[in-house]
């Protein structure tokens, strides 16, 4: 019966031993998330043909660029060039930031 409660307690500090260094082992998390489910997607990740802006079919891929389309294309061309989304998302002259 002492060999049975034992075999009992080593088989248990050996289940709490993985348990604790599992616990201590950071999550993996996935090296990419795709364009549409980043909330903060990049000007890069958004212009899938490298062209140097996002087109409209190209801002589908991210709901909230896909919302305002037009806020950031100032000029109305069809495309967001990344001098527009620097100036819709630089301060604007005269605003007070907190």
């Amino acid at each position: 019966m002492k060999n049975a409660s034992s075999l009992l307690f080593a088989g248990a500090a050996t289940a709490l031993l993985s348990l604790a260094a599992a616990a201590q082992t950071p999550p993996s998390t996935p090296s990419r998330q795709p364009a549409q489910e980043s909330r903060g997607a990049s000007f890069e990740s958004l212009d899938t043909n490298a062209d140097g802006r996002i087109s409209k079919a190209e801002a589908e891929a991210n709901a909230g660029v896909k919302s305002q389309f037009s806020t950031y294309d100032v000029n109305g061309d069809g495309f967001i060039e990344r001098a527009e989304v620097n100036q819709a998302n630089s301060p604007q002259p005269g605003s007070q930031q907190q």
